[in-house]
């Protein structure tokens, strides 16, 4: 294989690059329980505004300022009933439809699981998503496993990439395997099981051995063929779960949205009413200066929920973003 051929497999498919991941920034961005991240945020928050009313740049002595702050961060609040209801139609548009829209979605996912099964040998394939999934991650590596013996015979170049390439297939896919193992569907644990796995570069790479080196993997070139077909299948099913899986998270946060937004308008009115008279009745403690830091905290409560569930819905977006074989070069270069 000449050093144009190779040139052209490493720029177009043969990408190699470990995904480098701060543990810190992957537990803020994606693996982390989200209501623990709401709390540290809470309390970040809180310790913030905590240290601005010790050092006098919010005068909690001042009940006017403070009324000030406090009304306008209320005011800032009641958008978020229009942001539950735009989640709550997002997520219902896609679960509502007509019987052919019904119909038709049937037929698709049990389209999808009948080419499944052809590619696999099963007579039925798994039903629960997480072992679907895993199945077809496990045929991808069997089949991968197979094609370093074909080019043994081979240029020492040719033999290198497909022994490169086959490391990384059964390297993933042993990490995706044990990741899918034991999980729940609905939960992140199922999706983050294949994010940064199995993109489009593997099944890209597989494309271009197809086409430009067919011939030198003898037998096994239908092994290669059936290899990019399940890669294929496990594009659409990685996707697919993936749609499911953010509406399920947008149907918690507009939850959630709901739960935190009515005690916030609550207290957060209270204080108002009742700040001014409770300044001078507590003349001389501390509870205006905790008054003051509790009440912004929860006031801003809503947006730390929408910080936190927003960040990983979006990370998954982006993360997720190749499609089949197309790579965008942001998902190639990511750290995540």
């Amino acid at each position: 294989m000449g050093s144009g051929e190779t040139d052209q497999l490493t720029q177009s498919g043969l990408v190699y690059e470990p995904y480098r991941s701060s543990p810190l920034k992957r537990w803020v961005l994606l693996d982390g329980n989200r209501l623990v991240l709401t709390g540290l945020l809470s309390v970040a928050v809180c310790a913030s505004v905590a240290a601005l009313c010790w050092v006098g740049v919010v005068p909690v002595g001042d009940a006017d300022a403070v009324l000030s702050l406090v009304g306008t961060l209320v005011g800032g609040t009641l958008p978020f009933i229009t942001i539950v209801l735009a989640i709550n139609q997002l997520v219902l548009s896609q679960e509502l439809g007509s019987t052919d829209d019904l119909r038709a979605r049937l037929t698709a996912m049990q389209e999808l699981r009948r080419e499944v099964e052809s590619l696999t040998g099963r007579n039925v394939s798994p039903a629960a998503p997480a072992d679907f999934l895993r199945d077809l991650v496990e045929q991808s590596r069997s089949r991968a496993a197979t094609l370093e013996s074909a080019v043994e015979d081979s240029d020492g170049d040719l033999r290198e990439t497909v022994h490169q390439y086959v490391e990384t297939v059964e390297n993933e896919s042993e990490t995706v395997s044990e990741a899918l193992e034991g999980t729940e569907f609905g939960t992140f644990e199922a999706l983050s099981a294949v994010l940064g796995h199995f993109d489009g570069r593997h099944m890209h790479t597989a494309r271009v051995l197809r086409a430009d080196h067919g011939g030198a993997f003898g037998d096994e070139a239908e092994t290669l063929d059936e290899l990019v077909a399940l890669l294929e299948q496990l594009a659409v099913a990685r996707q697919t779960f993936k749609t499911i899986y953010v509406q399920h998270e947008l149907a918690t946060l507009s939850r959630l949205l709901l739960y935190v937004g009515f005690p916030t308008l609550f207290g957060g009115g209270l204080l108002i009413l009742s700040y001014g008279s409770l300044l001078s009745s507590t003349a001389g403690s501390g509870l205006p200066f905790w008054l003051v830091s509790g009440g912004v905290t929860l006031v801003f409560l809503p947006f730390v929920v929408l910080l936190t569930y927003t960040l990983r819905i979006a990370t998954v977006a982006s993360r997720t973003a190749d499609f089949g074989p197309f790579v965008p070069r942001a998902t190639v270069k990511d750290d995540l």
